[in-house]
């Protein structure tokens, strides 16, 4: 019985001895892999970190022009009025009459107040004569010939036009020259 249990524990120091070994072994390896692993946790992190911020740019940027044309249809709306009041106003400006004269300064006055809340919030009128057609500002609604007037030159405006940061908010009609 004694050399039995010799045997035995001879047995088990081997098996330990290799035991140990594949330990060492697989130390080894998962080292390795845990540096590996953490270089593509690093390189991840850097990636992540830049589209994050490509997102956070963009998002920026979508808010800033949310923003800046958040108020479009409102300023929109207000142009039929502000049409209306000059029609009114130019119906009204040869009349002699003293109640005409009062109705006519109040629609002034009016008209001047929508102007001015138009500016206030970045609108510019497209209003100019004398200049050369743009399609992307004006709508030419028939050709008129002058002699005055260069080709392809605004004659007369119709119906005013408005740009809000550059962007069109309604085309001026137009009449075009042409010779």
């Amino acid at each position: 019985m004694i050399i039995q249990k010799k045997k035995d524990i001879n047995k088990n120091d081997i098996n330990n001895k290799e035991d140990k070994f594949k330990i060492k072994n697989k130390i080894k390896y998962l080292k390795k892999n845990n540096k590996k692993l953490k270089k593509n946790i690093i390189s991840l992190k850097k990636k992540n970190k830049n589209k994050i911020e490509k997102v956070q740019i963009r998002c920026r940027k979508e808010i800033e022009l949310s923003y800046k044309f958040s108020l479009e249809n409102i300023l929109s709306s207000i142009l039929p009025i502000l049409d209306s009041l000059e029609m009114a106003i130019l119906s009204l400006n040869d009349n002699k009459n003293i109640e005409h004269h009062k109705i006519y300064k109040k629609l002034k006055k009016l008209k001047n107040y929508f102007i001015k809340i138009l500016t206030n919030n970045n609108v510019k009128i497209i209003d100019k004569i004398n200049v050369q057609f743009n399609p992307l500002f004006h709508q030419a609604m028939f050709l008129k010939f002058s002699k005055d007037i260069k080709e392809n030159n605004i004659i007369d405006i119709l119906q005013k036009g408005y740009l809000l940061h550059d962007r069109l908010l309604r085309a001026a009609m137009v009449s075009v020259s042409k010779i």
